[in-house]
């Protein structure tokens, strides 16, 4: 028994460690360095073939009218026994489209955040754009009725910035509403 109990708490110990350290290494890590000008037109020139004008002018928002959901993208911590909840982001949810996919979809993105960052595309015209934020990263994943797509910011203010200009989407927009519930 105390043989269980000692290997249990170098298990404990050792897993403890190796968690501090991934998160140490974590943070440091995961701090993007944003691109510069140049550097984003040449990822321009080589993602944007075969992009379609409006996918490259929109990025993820030539979709809007297939969003379906907008949530926050929260991660949990451990400081010592207390749960600490964060927000990194956003997690957005897109119905199924024809001709869309994982890869298409990050492709757009990159296009889209390459010629934002090139300064290709005036920055007027990406306000309420979640996805062009200097430093966020985003990726896609595929699930029963289309796909959720994670807005992660590369610090606090960015997440929330992120998370404010994403719930925007979800607000009526100018084009009338192809079914009403209000009668005649």
């Amino acid at each position: 028994m105390t043989a269980i109990k000692g290997l249990l708490a170098v298990v404990a110990i050792g897993g403890g460690s190796a968690i501090g350290a991934g998160g140490c290494a974590g943070t440091l890590a995961s701090q993007p360095k944003i691109p510069s000008a140049a550097q984003y037109a040449a990822i321009a020139d080589d993602v944007c073939a075969g992009v379609p004008a409006k996918e490259r002018d929109l990025g993820l928002l030539a979709y809007r009218e297939a969003i379906v959901s907008v949530a926050p993208l929260n991660e949990d911590s451990f400081v010592g026994k207390i749960k600490v909840s964060n927000t990194e982001g956003t997690v957005i949810g897109l119905r199924a489209l024809p001709g869309i996919s994982i890869p298409w979809l990050e492709r757009v993105n990159s296009c889209h955040v390459a010629l934002v960052g090139s300064g290709r595309i005036n920055g007027s015209e990406t306000v309420a754009d979640p996805f062009a934020i200097p430093g966020s990263m985003v990726s896609a994943a595929e699930i029963y009725a289309g796909y959720v797509v994670f807005v992660r910011g590369m610090n606090h203010d960015a997440a929330m910035e992120i998370s404010r200009q994403a719930n925007a989407l979800l607000l009526p927009t100018n084009h009338p509403p192809t079914a009403s519930l209000v009668s005649p």
